[in-house]
């Protein structure tokens, strides 16, 4: 996507921090709450909150990462329509608060971060991959929106409840299925299942690419593919419909087979987006490592 010249975004944001923060929450008088979430797992998560009680956009379009994102003028416009935005947090929607010089934890606007009271690993954004930081987001993204909008508030927190639900049984859906499997080491391009693996009792033994913003040097792929001998390691799992020249090279010489696992950054979401996709995860490691 082009990146468009920052003073001109700046405006608008700057407007929007402003009066944003002389909002007060929305009334019966007043049109629905305008929600505006940032990547696609929030989105799932906030929509099956709200129901049709409140108008959700995402801000991201499907097929566009958050590490890259740059912010377009229209975007600018919706972010300042905007009455609540809520974000994934740990840094992941650094553009944003790039573009006005704020903290990323100010309370001089109305900005959920769905991270608060995760323990977050190597600071890795990716905490929406285990079902059970995903129940923390969905409650803090819950007093958020009871906050923007108290007169839904009985919605809000029985729609939570529901989904909570849902999501309990989708963990212990993992927690079963994981325990009967044979192997739980598996190595992968990026760090982003860690969460999912320190949760349900995998190990993510070695990681390609630590961060998105480097390559990986030599002697750590020399460690990587030390790793997969030693574990007797036979796959690789990478990003959907990505496969990337080092994954390719290593899985040639080493005879491995290569799997996606979908990290939700850049999808079609919807309200059952994220457990139809955790599900088709943990099917893909059922593949490799039962």
């Amino acid at each position: 996507m082009i990146a468009y010249t920052r003073p001109i975004v700046c405006i608008v944001l700057l407007s929007f921090f402003y009066f944003n923060s002389c909002k007060q929450p929305v009334s019966e008088n007043n049109t629905r709450l305008k929600v505006l979430t940032t990547v696609a797992p929030i989105f799932s998560f906030t929509k099956n909150i709200t129901g049709n009680a409140a108008d959700v956009e995402n801000l991201l379009p499907s097929g566009a990462g958050p590490h890259e994102y740059s912010l377009s003028p229209d975007d600018a416009r919706k972010i300042a329509q905007a009455d609540i935005i809520i974000t994934n947090g740990v840094n992941l929607e650094s553009w944003l608060y790039k573009l006005t010089d704020v903290p990323e934890n100010s309370s001089v606007y109305n900005v959920v971060d769905s991270s608060s009271g995760i323990d977050i690993l190597d600071n890795d954004p990716h905490i929406w991959l285990s079902p059970l930081n995903a129940i923390m987001q969905v409650k803090r993204i819950r007093d958020g929106l009871i906050n923007a909008d108290p007169e839904n508030s009985k919605l809000y927190s029985d729609n939570t409840a529901a989904y909570i639900k849902r999501l309990e049984i989708l963990d212990k859906e993992i927690s079963d299925e994981i325990s009967d499997w044979n192997r739980k080491d598996f190595v992968a391009f990026r760090p982003a299942f860690r969460y999912l693996a320190k949760d349900y009792g995998l190990n993510l033994a070695a990681v390609i690419q630590e961060s998105p913003e480097t390559e990986p040097s030599p002697r750590h792929l020399i460690t990587v593919l030390d790793t997969i001998r030693s574990r007797n390691i036979k796959s690789i799992f990478t990003d959907p419909m990505i496969t990337h020249k080092i994954v390719r090279s290593i899985a040639a010489d080493l005879n491995l087979e290569v799997y996606s696992l979908d990290t939700m950054e850049s999808g079609n979401s919807g309200k059952a987006y994220y457990e139809d996709i955790t599900r088709a995860n943990i099917a893909v490691l059922k593949k490799v490592l039962q």
